[in-house]
């Protein structure tokens, strides 16, 4: 460890990158601060009102465009198609006036974007116009308006003539016209209408840029209108020229850009602001790298490792240059946890195997002494009473069985194949004993013979069912069936012997999880042994379970887990 020793500590690397990239910078900020501010600030300053002026004037062109629409209703309304139809026809005034007055009262009268509107017919424009004079109109008299609106009426008419159906705005005396021209059914027109905006609605945002000496719109590059200020902006760098298009006209606005105004107050700060700025910047780039080199790299080494180990390469190691003693003693103390960890692991996978190897033959060993037990008693009474040639066959069946039991060849799993060899010579031997009383079907696809399971898991189950299967004097039918279940072979053996209430008690008191053994009768723990067998080998959702059927049938369902070659 005296290697890393050797090596600075971390904080004191640190301590030195910010007093290098921080004092220093301050020390020197007065010789380069006022170009700093004079570039970096009014640059962004400029960005920042460019898009304020933008939205200003977007928001000024949204309600133009809200008062183009406006202007379209009468074009829309068919009281007023109605009126000028019943007018072409008899030619009386007096009716069409009476009738669009109150239309056109009811559209602009209440309107606060508009001071007045004017109305009037093609075939009479200077005689035949009606007036709306809206409540934001400042007061105006119908006499005032009729006056201005004469006045106005040659540019009205020299504009309207080149629109087609098309809008157009006109500024007259300081009172800006959205003009557009009314068409009949035959799209000729039949009329003017003529709508007095009320500017400030329109523009007062504009008006509140405190930073402008001057501000002014045009309106489809005809139309400049003055909004604040004494005079047009003038051309040159501190002017901003803005354009914004709507559906139906193009709205530029032009400002003149008073810096004094934006950076009143700055004052001496600038320069303190400028130092702070810079220093920052080089303190950025310093630490940047300083952690990136120092600190990321071995980070990402550790998690790098961490990762593979979670993935299941025990003994991962990093070899990554530390660039302090911290991580080189992380990096140092993660390898040898890694090293330890995998020993371990091998340790108690080892032990687990034994342990599970010992549990499983200790398990098989408590069949063994009762079964043989049994069958010795049988073919010992068979000799005795019949003294023919099935004393043999028992004999060379209860071989067969005692092959299994023993396992001389140590094989945990054997084919079901193989498996039935060891059913049918159990089988052989029990027959002998009921005779007729006792019937067995087998229903056991050949496509499950090649299935691994494990050895003599079979006959215990089958025993129980003939002994509780078949009583004294009666009859007794089993059935065992196999088959497939998606990842999992299903095994069951069927008895018609019924299952009282004090037998489904006993079942499930032996197939509990936590049964223990060792206490128990070595007849009462065939069934207990199998299930035990089967969460051991293939884990829990594996086992042995029992449960009654249709009137007297108990059946004892096996769930045996599948390889994936056999799956």
């Amino acid at each position: 460890m005296e290697h890393i020793r050797a090596k600075r500590s971390l904080r004191g690397q640190m301590t030195f990158i910010i007093l290098l990239c921080w004092l220093l910078p301050m020390a020197l900020a007065a010789a380069t601060l006022g170009s700093y501010l004079a570039f970096g600030l009014g640059r962004q300053t400029r960005q920042a009102i460019t898009e304020q002026f933008q939205l200003n004037l977007q928001m000024g062109a949204d309600r133009v465009n809200s008062a183009v629409e406006a202007s379209r209703l009468p074009s829309y309304d068919p009281e007023f198609r109605e009126a000028l139809g019943q007018y072409r026809r008899d030619g009386n005034y007096a009716v069409l006036y009476r009738r669009c007055h109150g239309l056109f009262s009811r559209l602009y009268q209440s309107d606060s974007r508009f001071r007045y509107g004017v109305v009037c017919l093609a075939d009479n424009p200077e005689e035949r116009f009606i007036t709306v004079i809206s409540g934001s109109s400042g007061l105006l008299s119908t006499r005032e308006v009729q006056e201005r609106w004469r006045s106005h009426l040659p540019a009205v008419l020299e504009l309207a003539a080149g629109l087609d159906t098309a809008v157009g705005f006109l500024e007259r005396d300081g009172q800006l016209y959205l003009v557009r021209n009314l068409m009949g059914s035959d799209y000729r027109p039949v009329g003017v209408l003529a709508l007095a905006l009320d500017q400030p609605y329109y523009f007062e945002d504009l008006s509140l840029l405190n930073w402008a000496s001057s501000v002014s719109v045009e309106l489809d590059g005809g139309t400049v209108i003055p909004i604040h200020g004494d005079a047009l902006p003038r051309d040159g760098e501190d002017t901003l020229d803005v354009t914004v298009n709507g559906p139906d006209f193009t709205l530029r606005g032009r400002a003149e850009v008073d810096y004094s105004v934006l950076l009143a107050g700055f004052g001496a700060y600038r320069y303190v602001l400028a130092a702070m700025g810079l220093s920052l910047l080089l303190l950025l780039v310093f630490t940047f790298r300083f952690f990136r080199r120092r600190i990321s790299r071995p980070i990402d080494a550790l998690m790098e490792g961490a990762a593979d180990i979670r993935e299941g390469d025990l003994g991962r190691k990093i070899d990554c240059a530390a660039g302090s003693r911290e991580f080189e003693y992380l990096t140092d103390s993660f390898n040898q946890m890694s090293a330890q960890l995998q020993t371990q692991f091998n340790r108690l996978y080892q032990e687990e195997l034994a342990r599970r190897d010992a549990q499983i033959k200790a398990l098989q060993s408590h069949i063994n002494p009762h079964f043989l037990n049994n069958t010795l008693e049988i073919i010992n009474w068979q000799a005795r009473m019949s003294g023919d040639a099935k004393a043999s066959k028992m004999i060379e069946a209860l071989s067969t069985v005692l092959d299994a039991a023993l396992d001389r060849k140590g094989v945990p799993e054997v084919r079901l194949s193989e498996e039935m060899t060891y059913v049918n010579a159990y089988l052989y031997i029990v027959k002998q004993r009921f005779g007729k009383r006792l019937t067995v079907d087998i229903d056991l696809p050949d496509g499950l013979m090649d299935c691994k399971v494990p050895r003599l898991i079979l006959q215990p189950v089958i025993e129980n069912a003939v002994e509780h299967g078949v009583g004294a004097g009666g009859q007794g039918h089993i059935v065992l069936r196999g088959y497939r279940q998606g990842e999992f072979l299903i095994l069951e053996i069927e008895n018609d012997g019924g299952l009282t209430p004090e037998d489904a008690r006993h079942i499930a008191r032996l197939l509990s999880p936590d049964y223990d053994m060792a206490g128990e009768p070595s007849g009462n723990i065939g069934i207990a042994n199998v299930n035990q067998r089967l969460r051991i080998l293939y884990g829990p959702q594996c086992g042995l379970s029992i449960f009654p059927g249709e009137g007297p049938l108990v059946t004892a369902r096996l769930t045996v887990a599948l390889p994936q070659e056999d799956g």
